[in-house]
């Protein structure tokens, strides 16, 4: 039945492709997909530095400012259209606005911008996943490091990156802080995008690893912990991850999924 391409076939393989997709968690609502339920989890403790790069129109600092009454939320939006949306809606004081992006080197770069889709706008070219009208937008970037010093951040306790592909850039420009143990726990997005990009998860694994951290997929009821299997490398879910430094088991056992 699987080989007749038969309207049953078809019908078979849809519910399927469905199943597999939800039980990867191939969800990007906050509500749902575990995003919230680990930073609820994480207002448990004292978070007072986050950086959420890749800000889009704040829903992620939104969610930071709401939990963690504490903390100085640094937001950085890279695209000008996207930044004055941000702006607009982020008036805390809390909230330090950054109207540029972080990568492995300061300077200017050509973004990929689609002014109907703000969240696929990327460093990466990538239209083939999301069809549109782009546009080619010169944009300014600094590396993490540089930021932190000029800023005079110590320390960060969640380092949020979701920039379509172009993670790998943010994490080389904090290769300092990372070096000296400075960030405590990064999310990250990866998707369809990385093939573009050419970082793939076994990347990541290797990059977190080597820099003493436990990480895996963010769910619904919390993050499970693994190590790299190749198997992993599917882009059907799930979309986001957790490192956590493995100096804070508080916090690994804070937003680890319960079996």
């Amino acid at each position: 039945m699987a080989h007749n391409g038969g309207p049953m076939s078809r019908a078979l393989f849809h519910a399927a492709n469905v199943y597999v997709k939800t039980y990867n968690n191939l969800n990007y609502d906050m509500a749902t997909n575990g995003e919230n339920h680990v930073l609820n989890r994480l207002s448990g403790h004292d978070i007072k530095v986050v950086f959420d790069v890749g800000a889009n129109k704040g829903e992620y600092t939104a969610a930071c400012l709401s939990r963690f009454p504490n903390a100085t939320i640094h937001a950085f939006e890279i695209v000008p259209a996207t930044f004055e949306k941000l702006a607009a809606g982020a008036t805390s004081p809390r909230i330090k606005l950054n109207s540029f992006g972080l990568a492995n080197s300061s300077g200017r770069l050509s973004i990929n911008y689609n002014p109907h889709d703000d969240g696929s706008s990327s460093l990466v070219e990538g239209s083939s996943i999301h069809p549109g009208t782009w546009q080619k937008v010169e944009v300014d970037v600094v590396t993490g490091d540089d930021y932190c010093a000029d800023q005079k951040v110590d320390s960060i306790d969640l380092l949020k990156i979701d920039v379509e592909g172009a993670e790998n850039l943010v994490l080389e420009g904090f290769s300092k802080s990372f070096g000296s143990g400075r960030i405590s726990s990064v999310q990250f997005e990866f998707g369809m995008v990385n093939i573009y990009s050419k970082f793939l998860l076994k990347d990541f694994w290797e990059f977190f690893r080597k820099h003493g951290f436990a990480l895996g997929p963010i769910m619904p009821k919390g993050v499970d912990f693994k190590e790299y299997d190749s198997r992993h490398e599917t882009f059907q879910g799930p979309p986001n991850f957790l490192a956590v430094h493995e100096s804070k088991p508080k916090l690994i056992d804070a937003v680890k999924r319960k079996k």
